[in-house]
């Protein structure tokens, strides 16, 4: 329910102060305080901003004792809770470059002495009107965030938080984090079981970023899982993926009027042998560890991505994971993280890291990539969704 707006009226001179609640009485503004002087003033709009009930519009005299009006201006400024209380000044014609510094603090309007009705009608409904709007814009602001901050909540939900852990029948642990440049974003991961003794590993990078990079994500993951395990049902075998990339493009290309894509590497590996089949719809290529710490690309001919046009077909693929080495796949996100400065992080920083992580267990590579690419940015704010995932085979010495 709309309340009665709430004013003070802050005038050193009781004459001006009764003059002005009248006035403003016979406007039908019945929540009316007043102060006689500037820390008076203050005083009691920290009161009631501090019970929840702030003034929806102050009317200020400009020189009073103890704190003139600038002065009570300057305080509010620096009070968040007080900043933006809407300032009204009362001035005399002989005040006015004195009101030109008070508009320059923040006062929204300024009433010249003696007061007129017309103009104190005009003014004040103009200055409330404004507030109602910024208020409403602010409980708009408020709702929108705390929708995208469920979003947010939503979108991790759907990527898994949990991972397989190694043991001596299944030498290979896995791990992944993803961290979306606004509240949510389009990149994906994926780790499951796809079939007794194969794991399904994917990341994909939509085009595009916020809520409809986030919606078109949640379709390409959801497409993933369902359509990996409904053949794995089906056959008792998982997709070659070749064929789940042909399943998901025809699908991700239908109702896409806007034309997103993704990019998307998937693999499904064989935990007893290292042997993992994969294919790469236009992602970035995966960067493989060695023991001895040399990092290299896994070249495969670049591939179109998903949803740009029905009938693309893609290749099959396979490498096996040695013993020792680990498998590292990224978005562009983290190489095009930005310093200060512009430079980007760029895939050399990225392999010169993994290098020094040889021997890291997955979470240690993903959570050091993650920070060293952050530290790099300095606080600067992130131009797009940044994912890891990484998968190493241990040495049976290891898992002593």
């Amino acid at each position: 329910m709309k309340h009665a707006a709430r004013l003070l009226v802050v005038d050193d001179n009781p004459q001006n102060r009764d003059v002005l609640l009248r006035r403003l009485q016979r406007l039908g503004h019945t929540d009316v305080a007043t102060a006689d002087d500037g820390q008076d003033a203050l005083d009691t709009m920290r009161r009631m901003a501090d019970a929840g009930t702030p003034f929806d519009t102050v009317l200020l005299d400009v020189m009073m004792p103890r704190l003139s009006g600038i002065g009570v201006l300057e305080a509010m400024r620096g009070e968040p809770a007080l900043r933006s209380t809407p300032v009204i000044m009362i001035s005399a014609d002989t005040e006015l470059d004195t009101v030109v510094r008070c508009v320059e603090l923040g006062a929204e309007d300024y009433l010249p002495k003696p007061f007129n009705p017309v103009l104190l009608r005009a003014r004040l409904g103009t200055v409330l009107e404004k507030k109602r709007l910024r208020d409403e814009v602010a409980r708009q602001l408020q709702r929108y965030e705390r929708e995208l901050a469920e979003a947010r909540r939503q979108q991790l939900s759907m990527v898994p938080s949990e991972f397989p852990a190694a043991d001596m029948a299944h030498p290979i642990s896995v791990h992944a984090t993803m961290v979306p440049a606004r509240e949510v974003g389009g990149d994906l991961y994926d780790c499951f079981v796809a079939a007794p003794g194969i794991l399904c590993v994917a990341v994909g990078d939509v085009s595009g970023k916020g809520m409809p990079a986030a919606l078109f994500m949640a379709r390409a993951r959801s497409l993933l899982r369902a359509s990996a395990l409904q053949h794995a049902e089906a056959t008792g075998a998982p997709p070659r993926p070749s064929r789940l990339l042909s399943v998901l493009n025809e699908e991700l290309c239908k109702n896409n009027d806007g034309g997103m894509f993704v990019t998307l590497y998937v693999g499904f590996l064989e935990v007893a042998t290292g042997r993992l089949a994969f294919a790469n719809a236009g992602h970035l290529r995966p960067l493989r560890i060695a023991p001895c710490g040399a990092v290299s690309e896994v070249v495969t001919k670049p591939e179109p991505p998903l949803g740009v046009r029905s009938g693309l077909e893609h290749n099959d693929h396979a490498q096996t994971i040695e013993p020792g080495e680990a498998l590292v796949v990224i978005t562009d996100g983290l190489p095009e993280m930005m310093a200060p400065d512009g430079s980007f992080y760029s895939l050399r920083r990225v392999a010169a890291d993994l290098a020094a992580l040889a021997h890291a267990a997955p979470e240690a590579i993903t959570s050091a990539l993650v920070a060293q690419a952050q530290a790099f940015a300095a606080g600067t704010e992130a131009a797009d969704d940044v994912t890891v995932l990484a998968l190493r085979r241990w040495l049976r010495s290891e898992l002593k």
